[in-house]
């Protein structure tokens, strides 16, 4: 595997991580909580309205239903164009807290799903999160990793950990 990510530190925050091999990408980040709390501020909406596109802009609209079968759509006005971005998929499998499948497509252009297969191990009462995405060819993966995703991804990470923070001491 190549990787494309720095680790160094940003603020406080833990860095994720992003490894690349043909097809998949693999994202790592450990978050300071249990997983219990890190797959509830990951799956429920009044929590990912917090962090879903940190920064970004204005989340319009989010959707989630949370059993295997059931769909999820998240979108947003972004700040610097005013363009709505658009995400959709469904839920193939649900072991709560310990790992979460879902399909995932940016529905602003023409693509094909991607296979996310996330797991969160516990230790400690941190949370090692590991998510290998599978996308249609590694020109997608290159593609994504253009658009950019990574800056986002960090920042709605770091926003996760405020949320975490919030339900730890039950803001």
């Amino acid at each position: 595997m190549s990787t494309n990510a720095s680790t160094r530190t940003t603020h406080a925050h833990e860095r994720a991580t992003i490894e690349t091999d043909g097809a998949e990408m693999v994202v790592t980040r450990t978050f300071p909580a249990s997983a219990d709390l890190v797959f509830e501020a990951m799956t429920n909406p009044e929590h990912i309205r917090k962090w879903w596109g940190a920064g970004h802009g204005e989340m319009t609209v989010c959707q989630v239903d949370l059993r295997e079968g059931g769909a999820w759509h998240f979108a947003q006005r972004a700040s610097s164009t005013g363009d709505e971005v658009s995400f959709s998929g469904h839920y193939r499998q649900i072991e709560r807290p310990g790992r979460l499948v879902h399909t995932e497509r940016f529905d602003n252009v023409e693509s094909p799903y991607s296979v996310i297969d996330t797991t969160y191990t516990e230790s400690d009462g941190k949370t090692h999160m590991r998510a290998v995405i599978t996308y249609d060819s590694p020109e997608t993966v290159q593609a994504v990793l253009d658009s950019g995703m990574e800056s986002g991804m960090q920042a709605s990470y770091d926003a996760i950990d405020d949320v975490l923070a919030g339900l730890t001491t039950g803001r």
